[in-house]
C-alpha cells in the first residue's frame, strides 16, 4: 500500500477555497457580484471536501451576506 495522502488533499483542498474566496473578493470589489457568487460557492465545497468546515460556513455566511445585499426579490 502507499502511503497515507489524506493530509495532503486537505491542504489542497483548504488551499483552493482560500484562492477561491480571494478571487471572489477581487471580483466583489469590481461590483461583479454573480462572478463573486459563483467563486464564492466553489470555496466552500472546497472546504467542504476538505472537512475544513469553520471556513465552509464563514463562506456561507459571506455568500449570503452578497445575495441578500444585492440579489434581493423586488416586491
Amino acid at each position: 500500500m502507499g502511503e497515507d495522502t489524506s493530509g495532503q488533499w486537505v491542504d489542497f483542498y483548504k488551499k483552493k477555497g482560500d484562492n477561491l474566496v480571494e478571487i471572489s473578493e477581487n471580483h466583489y470589489k469590481n461590483k461583479e457580484y454573480k462572478k463573486s457568487l459563483e467563486l464564492l460557492n466553489q470555496a466552500y465545497n472546497m472546504y467542504k471536501k476538505g472537512n475544513a468546515m469553520e471556513f465552509a460556513e464563514k463562506t456561507k455566511q459571506r455568500f449570503n451576506e452578497i445575495k441578500q445585499k444585492h440579489f434581493k426579490k423586488k416586491e
